[in-house]
């Protein structure tokens, strides 16, 4: 099955089950996630494609992590909208929406960003209960 560069399957399940076989295979060893992220052709500040992304995979590093795998860290990709080689300007991985026609490149929070954020201050609430919320608190 051929996908376009910023199109291709997501297995948050998947990682979760590499990162129970890591801990099988490989003992106590350390495990950063390095550079997860998903494309969207959506270029509003309501990205919900790729809130959902980032709930799935951290909730499947989350069950691992609960489960015993020794997971340092997760990072998504990226901070920002970049030049990606593929697909230029076309793909946008960005927590923050970059306006690439405006010269001064002005930068906004989109929906993912702003829940992410408070899901890493976690504000007292109970991650399950975070992970299964929609996206309330990333309106505020």
């Amino acid at each position: 099955m051929q996908f376009p560069p910023t199109s291709y399957p997501t297995d948050p399940n998947g990682l979760q089950l590499v990162l129970l076989y890591l801990k099988e295979a490989c003992g106590d060893i350390p495990i950063y996630i390095q550079e997860n992220g998903n494309a969207s052709s959506n270029d509003t500040l309501d990205d919900t494609d790729r809130l959902e992304y980032l709930k799935s995979y951290i909730e499947g590093t989350l069950v691992a992590l609960r489960n015993g795998a020794n997971v340092k860290g997760y990072f998504t990709w990226a901070f920002l909208d970049v030049f990606e080689f593929l697909a230029g300007y076309q793909s946008r991985y960005g927590l923050y929406r970059v306006d690439f026609d405006d010269e001064a490149l002005p930068r906004h929070a989109r929906l993912s960003a702003r829940w992410y954020s408070a899901f890493l201050k976690n504000n007292g609430i109970h991650v399950q209960s975070e992970l299964n919320n929609p996206g309330s608190d990333a309106e505020q």
